[in-house]
């Protein structure tokens, strides 16, 4: 059996026949970790490689960053090869299996066996190195298909900040995922409820793409929203037909005070601050807060009435939208999204 190890530069290895055992250490000691220089970086699609062979790789989003880069990696050198992607450990969401294997217990025997033989350290609770927990070494290997595309979209949406991959078209569903819809339409509305008019001026920092942007100005309010990330930053001067959208981040506009409002909302981007109490210096008597629950019961409502307790006082709560079951990439990854919860806060 020939087989191409896409997670190590595309080399190619030729497993003998013989015991499934024996088979088993072979595959492991080739494929098994890489040494200090880790693995090439690209597969080398000049090597032999048949066109019509199946390719089997990584998961992008796999849980372990090497692992996912190299499904990442992999799909970009199929170059139209087709191409199976392990599931892998990647917990936080289900895939659209397409294949799975379930082990016997000979061959379940055999795959624990040879990974007892790896040294210890690589199985230890401890420390970077650590490469094999229960959770990465399933009884049933699954598989799934995806596009080159696909495959981009499930890295980002766990690695951007490594910048390895463009920034995918919606890449959280806003404009197309129903979920994300309700709790957009429910959050303009509760917060134009609140204002209770029209007159009134909302700053809305990390607004993104403008998913709510628009709808918030289509009630009648000044919303100026500012963006860091440029790409984002670009996509929402196109949104809102070419305006000038400063590039402040929450601690920036506390610190230089530029835009005083009626109403600063932050929407679902509080689990990106550092500290919290950076919300003293914005220049507002009036906060708008959305989270999912876990995190308004774990951060945003403990620091409130403790620390910021003094300065603010909550004046106003809505559950917008109850969790519900959503896709992450259509049609390939799904998980549970928690929901929203908005939270008003007045300066006492």
């Amino acid at each position: 059996m020939r087989i191409v190890l896409t997670g190590h530069g595309g080399r190619i290895i030729d497993l003998p026949p013989g015991p499934l055992e024996k088979r088993a250490g072979i595959l492991l000691r080739e494929a098994g970790p890489s040494g200090p220089a880790g693995p090439p970086e690209v597969p080398d699609r000049a090597s032999g490689w048949e066109r019509d062979a199946m390719w089997w790789a990584h998961n992008p989003a796999d849980w372990r960053a090497p692992q996912a880069r190299s499904g990442l990696l992999a799909a970009r050198a199929a170059d139209g090869r087709p191409i199976r992607h392990a599931v892998g450990h990647a917990g936080h969401s289900q895939f659209v299996v397409d294949r799975a294997h379930p082990l016997d217990g000979r061959q379940l025997n055999a795959k624990l066996d040879a990974l007892n033989s790896l040294p210890p350290h690589l199985l230890a609770g401890d420390g970077e190195e650590q490469r094999v927990t229960t959770a990465t070494v399933a009884s049933c290997e699954r598989f799934f298909g995806i596009t080159p595309r696909q495959a981009e979209h499930l890295y980002y949406l766990l690695y951007a900040p490594l910048g390895e991959v463009r920034v995918p078209a919606d890449p959280w569903g806003l404009d197309t995922s129903a979920y994300e819809r309700d709790r957009l339409d429910a959050t303009r509305d509760w917060v134009r409820e609140t204002l209770g008019g029209t007159g009134f001026t909302v700053v809305e920092p990390g607004a993104c793409e403008g998913a709510l942007t628009a709808p918030l100005r289509a009630t009648g309010l000044t919303v100026i929203p500012t963006e860091p990330h440029d790409e984002f930053r670009r996509r929402l001067s196109r949104r809102l037909d070419g305006a000038d959208i400063p590039p402040d981040t929450v601690e920036e506009l506390a610190e230089k005070h530029r835009f005083p409002a009626d109403a600063y909302l932050l929407a679902e981007i509080l689990y990106y601050l550092d500290d919290i109490s950076v919300v003293h210096g914005l220049p507002t008597d009036l906060l708008l807060l959305t989270s999912s629950p876990e995190f308004i019961e774990s951060s945003v409502r403990p620091w409130f009435s403790g620390p910021g307790g003094d300065e603010w006082r909550l004046t106003g709560e809505r559950t917008l939208v109850a969790p519900r079951m959503d896709f992450l990439v259509p049609g390939v990854a799904y998980q549970r999204k928690r929901g929203s919860v908005g939270l008003v806060y007045r300066r006492a």
